[in-house]
């Protein structure tokens, strides 16, 4: 790289504007810290401040600290770990951060002294002392804090809080190979008729309590989605008898729902698709729900894909 400008730029900097290029123009950021550290050995790199400090990125202020200890204060709570799973994500963040031999960029939430803040981490590799590398590390808590709403908003059903479409489709492809999968389709009985009857607020009240109910099956893996008007999708990773389980708590705890000032059943049909050959099986677990209709309702079928 050629340095040929930097003696020119940094007299007329200083002559014309009174900046110090390095202090005022490289270094001049208060809302960063730059770090460099020994990678010698990846077990134990010691982080060193350079400028800044390390207040600014809510770490306790000192002269270094271990990078891989960083990683015990991530905040796993994030909507972007919440739609991935926290395993997945902290393994995305551990492989971007520890990528030595390219220029990264990865934003992470921390947690820290009860403080929340996102660090955008920068490195550029010492081309001169390929054992040495130095970050940039910057606070982005205000901007990413507004783009973790609009995220999850792009990603959730404003009304349920459940799952979108957008999110079941990655789920899906995501997920769909993992063992004991299955596909579960979920239809309101006589929804429309209590919507139309007493009006949207007691059917919103209802999708709500109904959302509830489906939130309390789920875990890292096992979501449920709101698809349409009272139609909802769960991509559950579990064996048979603890899916038909799940299934009968639905069945009955939907039965319980009571919505003031109003005496319409609702009730739910539930479609169960056990996959084997993973090939479209939430439409099969819709078409398996269109029998449970077709036989009275408020029950489930359970099938294994053929």
């Amino acid at each position: 790289m050629s340095n040929r400008y930097f003696n020119l730029a940094t007299e007329e900097l200083k002559k014309k504007y009174d900046i110090d290029i390095i202090f005022d123009v490289i270094l001049g950021r208060k809302d960063r810290v730059l770090l460099y550290g020994d990678i010698s050995d990846k077990n134990h790199i010691e982080m060193k401040v350079i400028s800044g400090t390390l207040e600014y990125i809510g770490l306790p202020n000192g002269q270094s600290f271990i990078l891989s200890e960083l990683l015990n204060h991530i905040d796993l709570t994030n909507k972007y770990a919440e739609l991935s799973g926290k395993g997945k994500y902290l393994d995305y963040v551990y492989s971007e951060l520890f990528s030595f031999h390219k220029e990264i960029d990865v934003t992470f939430p921390v947690f820290i002294e009860k403080k929340r803040k996102w660090l955008r981490f920068n490195n550029f590799p010492v081309e001169k002392n390929k054992n040495v590398v130095t970050f940039f590390v910057t606070d982005v808590t205000e901007l990413l804090d507004k783009e973790e709403k609009l995220y999850e908003k792009t990603h959730k059903d404003a009304l349920t809080n459940l799952y979108n479409k957008y999110s079941l489709d990655y789920h899906y492809g995501q997920r769909y190979q993992l063992p004991n999968f299955h596909a579960i389709y979920l239809d309101l009985d006589n929804f429309k008729i209590m919507n139309d009857t007493y009006g949207h607020a007691s059917g919103n009240e209802f999708l709500r309590k109904f959302s509830i109910i489906l939130k309390t099956h789920e875990t890292e893996k096992n979501k449920f989605y709101r698809i349409g008007g009272d139609e909802f999708v769960g991509l559950l990773f579990e064996s048979e008898e603890k899916i038909r389980d799940i299934t009968k708590n639905i069945l009955e705890e939907t039965r319980k729902i009571q919505i003031p000032n109003c005496d319409k059943n609702v009730t739910v049909s539930i479609g169960i698709i056990q996959a084997t050959k993973r090939e479209d099986v939430i439409r099969k677990a819709d078409d398996v729900l269109y029998k449970v209709k077709a036989n009275g309702k408020d029950n489930y079928l359970y099938e294994i894909e053929v």
